[in-house]
């Protein structure tokens, strides 16, 4: 039988499953108009995904101004927080050089099932060892559906790659590879940010998987994040990205 991208939309499920096992917690199911998140996660697993080796965190060696981190994670109907990170090329990118642009931004972690079927598992296939979401398409086709607009092109598409296959930040390579895999070619406007050790808490994981729409103005339009999403994603914050565009 066949199921609806609202009915779809889950949380990650690898991800959730690996911490929940690890502190042998019971997986609880949770509903909400468009998505359903397998673990509410409590603040104690924070720490398991900050913690990473000393090599790895040589790669997220602080750049530019850090002050952003005061305002993370956004909130809708305020400025985006101007988040300077690396993007898939290495290079330092300020989120603010794409003001007077429409913008989509996409919180993901490499296990994350729902994340990679958003970021176009279906079509090429999962990456690493992990799964793909049955039945979810990526957000690219769910764009030009409920939007009419063509990522890249019409919109800046950002995605913040916030958790690795290990659980804590993403390496470099890793955030290189997961560009490669899903075609993200940042010189079509479509960019992967690798995501640093201090943006994780508790509010993170549960914005995974989750869009925000950042408007023209650098205001935060759309939030369809995670376990409790404001907007929802096909019936809110798509079509409100299509007039925006137009605009």
């Amino acid at each position: 039988m066949s199921r609806s991208p609202k009915s779809l939309f889950i949380g990650c499920a690898a991800l959730s499953a690996l911490l929940a096992a690890l502190l042998g917690l019971t997986v609880t199911a949770i509903s909400s108009p468009s998505i359903r998140s397998i673990l509410n996660v409590p603040v104690r697993l924070t720490s398991m995904a900050i913690s990473s080796s000393t090599s790895d965190q040589n790669e997220h060696n602080a750049v530019g101004d850090q002050t952003w981190l005061s305002h993370w994670p956004p909130i809708k109907g305020k400025a985006y927080p101007d988040i300077n990170l690396k993007d898939q090329t290495g290079k330092t990118l300020r989120l603010s050089d794409f003001k007077g642009k429409v913008i989509l931004i996409e919180y993901a972690a490499v296990s994350c099932q729902g994340c990679q079927a958003f970021a176009g598992g279906k079509q090429r296939g999962p990456f690493g060892q992990f799964r793909v979401q049955p039945g979810l398409d990526s957000i690219e086709h769910y764009s030009r559906r409920y939007a009419n607009v063509d990522l890249g092109k019409d919109v800046v598409f950002v995605q913040v790659l916030l958790y690795g296959g290990d659980q804590s930040a993403p390496t470099m390579s890793e955030t290189k590879a997961w560009a490669e895999h899903f075609d993200m070619e940042r010189q079509h406007d479509k960019v992967v940010m690798q995501g640093r050790p201090e943006m994780l808490s508790e509010k993170t994981y549960q914005m995974i998987p989750g869009f925000h729409l950042v408007d023209q103005d650098f205001i935060v339009q759309g939030d369809s994040c995670g376990h409790h999403p404001i907007d929802d994603l096909y019936r809110d914050l798509l079509p409100k990205m299509g007039e925006l565009a137009r605009r």
